[in-house]
């Protein structure tokens, strides 16, 4: 679910959109590659705008330097309090600078009639939130992942439990997930002899976010059906920061089994954190 937003600039209008009035003060930017942002990157005609101080799920904007006759914006939801403040800070900011036309949801508004229904989308918001989490509580979904304005997270039972218990905890779980320094594994996905199989990396000296059932990238497709793309074999490659040469492959299975308790914690509803791991641990796992 989401919310599209269309602003156009008014008939005979000659205004750009600069980024700045898109941004204002507080909205960082950046390209969403696969399943990851680059930040302080623009897409060719898209970008995510976010609030580093508090990371959520970004909202989109479709825009280029030259644009003068409209833009689109896309929020998900569930969002937060604060990104949907964002979200309708900008498109103020946006309308006020091109005395535009207002487009929601395929509907023309005005701009007060959409900035006074403020507290009804947030109200709305924490809805579906709540009904997402109570289907995951009640067995009817196993887990939902949420794409992210960093990368995707998943809900599970446990972060189902806490967001119904506590409503403020869902935006502290989006910021706290996202803000801090990891690399989150990404899976590169080839074609071989075999089939199509998938491979993640890891090096050492950096805490690392991995799967416990890992999925292919956001909107890698088949290229063969045009569908979601499916993986035969999924492996790792290790390496020692500074080589050349990588220290081993393995099977991604056999990579999780030997991974020390010690040495992982949860992160959300299908991922781990891995603890740093030493140049001396990375040659151990390959004898």
């Amino acid at each position: 679910m989401s919310i599209d937003v269309l602003i156009k600039q008014r008939l005979f209008g000659n205004k750009t959109m600069p980024l700045q009035v898109i941004l204002g003060e507080h909205l960082h930017y950046g390209n969403f590659v696969k399943d990851q942002l680059n930040v302080g990157e623009l897409g060719e005609t898209e970008f995510i705008a976010y609030n580093p101080k508090s990371i959520g799920r970004g909202f989109s904007v479709v825009w280029n330097p030259k644009e003068k006759k409209a833009i689109a914006l896309r929020l998900p939801q569930p969002s937060t309090t604060q990104e949907l403040k964002d979200f309708y800070d900008a498109i103020e900011r946006m309308v006020n600078h091109w005395h535009g036309n207002l487009v929601v949801d395929g509907s023309r508004v005005s701009l007060p009639d959409f900035l006074s229904n403020f507290e009804n989308i947030v109200n709305f918001n924490n809805k579906i939130l709540n009904h997402f989490s109570q289907q995951i509580l009640d067995g009817k979904s196993d887990k939902l992942t949420l794409y992210s304005t960093m990368w995707p997270l998943t809900i599970g039972k446990e972060e189902a439990t806490m967001f119904m218990e506590n409503p403020n905890y869902y935006a502290e779980w989006l910021h706290e997930k996202q803000s801090i320094n990891v690399y989150f594994a990404s899976p590169a996905v080839y074609i071989g002899d075999n089939g199509i199989f998938a491979r993640y990396m890891l090096t050492n000296n950096l805490p690392a976010v991995f799967p416990y059932h890992p999925t292919v990238p956001l909107g890698t497709t088949d290229p063969a059906t045009g569908k979601q793309l499916e993986c035969k074999e999924w492996l790792i490659l290790l390496g020692v920061e500074g080589e050349n040469e990588p220290l081993c492959e393995m099977e991604y299975s056999k990579f999780l089994s030997l991974i020390p308790e010690n040495k992982k914690s949860k992160y959300d509803g299908n991922h781990f954190l891995l603890d740093e791991m030493t140049e001396e641990e990375m040659r151990a796992f390959c004898s």
